[in-house]
């Protein structure tokens, strides 16, 4: 019993010796940029249809997508950790939203589900927004695809 009770307390001990929260839920096996013309053109369509202006694709906008899309795909879990400092990472000033999401097949059923969340869609329709940025990560886990959307100006 006691030799149970000294590996019980020893597995604590190294337990938090860990650095940083625990990772690599899930393995990211791939991520992508090249759906991003797609989401542009929807967004575009959505927004003129609600009188805003369109928006076209941003590289360094996209690589904050990209940047965002495999952590999240890595971890295995939607969240957007500290967006105002990957946002000065990526040296984007101004105005700027994130949308996530998990689960979809292809950009259009992603944005889909970010129009028909009320936050989200406040982001899509964001009158500052002139471009964007999307990625996809894909995963082995149970959602496969996990994408991130950045609007700025």
């Amino acid at each position: 019993m006691r030799f149970i009770l000294l590996c019980v307390v020893l597995a604590f001990g190294v337990a938090g010796c860990s650095s940083g929260p625990e990772r690599a839920v899930t393995s990211v096996l791939s991520s992508s940029t090249s759906d991003a013309a797609a989401a542009a053109r929807i967004i575009s369509e959505y927004r003129v249809a609600h009188g805003l202006s369109p928006v076209g694709v941003d590289t360094t906008l996209n690589a904050a997508a990209e940047a965002q899309a495999r952590e999240v795909a890595a971890a295995g879990k939607l969240y957007h950790g500290n967006f105002s400092a990957r946002m000065y990472q990526f040296n984007v000033r101004g105005a700027a939203a994130e949308n996530l999401t998990a689960g979809s097949d292809n950009v259009a059923s992603a944005i889909a589900r970010w129009k028909s969340s009320p936050g989200h869609n406040q982001n899509l329709l964001m009158p500052e927004a002139r471009n964007i940025g999307l990625a996809r990560a894909n995963t082995g886990s149970q959602y496969r695809s996990y994408w991130a959307l950045v609007l700025g100006m």
